[in-house]
């Protein structure tokens, strides 16, 4: 796709990320969150990925004229068990792996939209998930390449079937023990795949160019799945790739990451 504008299709970033979290009532830390400027990006994969999907074109330029702030990690089990105790909700299943700074995982669709509720009542700020252009963009970072840090894998950039970390396809792996993107964020790629409240459309046919949510009339539609996780191949685990679940199911290879309105 061509910039007719012919301007960089990229974010406005300078220095170093900016960081926040918020205080809860119970006193407790909100999962940290790293400011993001507004930009424009080109959402998709192009013809020649390797791997690439029909479900990831056309590629089309997305303008986000906003800022938004996304969380650092993923949530962690520390943080959802604490929602989890004071709604006394059950606490998620973690196979056995420990909880703490791991990514929480068996989180529904609709546990991630009532822990980020519950977060927006705890601090008086305005928590979400992630639009699937929100997260797109974030992932990518300005970055137009198969992955964040280039088209090609590498070894242990993230955790996935053979992305050569101690984890590959067994287990999540603590969060922030790889590298962050040139936006200061941990595991956008692998480790687990991360729920956007949009609805699945099997391309982007019609797909909102603003960074909005795109959602249907059926709220019982498969949401979109972002990331790729510690199971999945390493095609699986491009930032373009896309995926989907049923918003009341939970497995060991979902998560999730909040995003909050500035």
């Amino acid at each position: 796709m061509k910039n007719k504008a012919n301007r960089p299709i990229a974010p406005v970033t300078s220095g170093s990320p900016e960081m926040f979290f918020d205080r809860l009532k119970t006193g407790d830390q909100a999962p940290q969150m790293v400011m993001l400027p507004p930009g424009r990006f080109i959402m998709g994969s192009p013809e020649g990925e390797f791997g690439s999907f029909n479900d990831e074109k056309p590629q089309h330029e997305v303008s986000i004229d906003y800022a938004f702030a996304i969380g650092r990690y993923p949530v962690t089990f520390s943080n959802y068990d604490l929602f989890a105790q004071e709604t006394g909700r059950e606490l998620p299943y973690d196979e056995g792996w420990g909880r703490g700074i791991r990514p929480v995982i068996n989180v529904s669709f609709n546990d991630a939209l009532a822990y980020c509720e519950w977060l927006s009542e705890q601090t008086g700020r305005e928590y979400r998930l992630p639009s699937e252009a929100e997260w797109e963009y974030a992932a990518r970072a300005g970055t137009t390449t198969a992955y964040w840090w280039g088209d090609k894998l590498g070894q242990d950039h993230t955790v996935c079937e053979s992305c050569g970390s101690r984890w590959d396809d067994d287990r999540t792996a603590p969060v922030g023990h790889f590298k962050p993107n040139p936006f200061g964020l941990h595991d956008m790629l692998g480790n687990t795949w991360e729920w956007c409240p949009d609805h699945w459309h099997d391309n982007y046919d019609g797909a909102p160019v603003d960074g909005s949510v795109w959602t249907d009339d059926n709220n019982e539609k498969p949401r979109v799945l972002r990331g790729g996780s510690w199971l999945n191949n390493p095609v699986s685990v491009r930032s373009a790739v896309r995926s989907n679940f049923h918003p009341h199911m939970k497995v060991n290879i979902i998560g999730f990451r909040v995003c909050a309105t500035l």
